[in-house]
């Protein structure tokens, strides 16, 4: 899947319509009033592409539902950083962005109530939607984990789904 990139979009847009408000105001009739125009964007450093903007699948497979015990089944999570032009002066922050479960500040919801994955760096829990900084030059290694929230889960397929990304602060 190729993400596009916003920013040709947004600007593009924006002409469109500058264009259209000038065509516009160039035709009515003064008036006297008065209107407020609010433009706003985010200028971003050099950006950052985790594998190579595509998605990132995690198979567990089949999944015992009385052995998911937070250790069991865990996945290492396959992605590669490319950061264009990296700039060692500032920080480098990752953030997973998704649903977090309630019992678990390091977990995204599943679509099996109890069920959650719970995402480790190098080993520790990360807080999702919570920027953490990373070494480029040394990315972490990202693992995937089932964890039960203690409910009795019930046979299925399950699902979840969060956004990974990289920015510099």
């Amino acid at each position: 899947m190729n993400a596009r990139r916003p920013v040709r979009h947004g600007i593009k847009a924006f002409a469109v319509l500058l264009l259209l408000f000038i065509t516009f105001f160039s035709s009515a009739e003064q008036t006297g009033d008065t209107l407020s125009v609010v433009i706003h964007g985010t200028l971003k450093r050099k950006p950052c592409h985790i594998n190579n903007d595509g998605i990132i699948a995690v198979e567990f497979g089949n999944v015992g539902i009385n052995k998911v015990d937070g250790e069991r089944y865990k996945q290492t999570i396959p992605y590669t950083l490319a950061c264009e032009d990296p700039d060692e002066t500032v920080s480098l922050n990752m953030t997973l962005k998704g649903t977090q479960t309630a019992y678990n500040s390091g977990a995204i919801e599943t679509s099996v109530n109890g069920l959650g994955i719970e995402i480790l760096q190098n080993g520790t829990p990360v807080a999702i939607n919570q920027p953490f900084v990373i070494d480029y030059s040394n990315p972490p290694v990202l693992e995937a984990v089932p964890i039960s929230s203690g409910a009795t889960l019930t046979e299925g397929a399950f699902s979840a789904t969060a956004t990974l990304l990289a920015e510099y602060e």
